[in-house]
């Protein structure tokens, strides 16, 4: 999978509105995604796969385990977003240019974290689905 890396200075001309809305649609696509790990959890828990599959339970309890350290991570995740977030909202409050580049770094750093998470979310998904594919009965 291609990794992309966000510019420093991408966000240098965001406004207010754009900042609230880009972590409104990060913290939405984490919620979405605590669904989708969850639903992969079950499917792996099920009685499905063919049971003489070399290695069969230990590759599933691997990907048990990456699913654990995932959702962990989205949830320390969310939790940023949501800070984030409403710090956003108080920045309406302040008319500094350091003020500005506070947030402005701290967005970027997020969203660079969020990218990158999601992409690596997205290698396990694949990873999951490529392995299980072929396996049930």
């Amino acid at each position: 999978m291609k990794k992309f890396e966000i510019h420093k200075y991408a966000y240098s001309d965001k406004n207010t509105e754009e900042l609230q809305f880009n972590l409104a649609f990060y913290n939405s696509r984490l919620v979405l995604l605590m669904e989708e790990l969850d639903f992969f959890r079950h499917l792996l828990g099920s009685n499905i796969f063919d049971p003489k599959t070399p290695n069969l339970f230990e590759d599933i309890e691997l990907f048990k385990k990456r699913i654990d350290a995932h959702e962990k991570q989205t949830a320390s995740l969310t939790t940023a977003v949501e800070k984030q977030y409403k710090e956003v909202q108080l920045k309406v409050e302040c008319d500094e240019l350091s003020c500005d580049n506070y947030f402005l770094k701290q967005y970027h750093d997020t969203e660079l974290e969020l990218v990158t998470f999601l992409n690596n979310t997205s290698e396990l998904k694949s990873d999951m689905m490529e392995y299980t594919k072929g396996l049930i009965r």
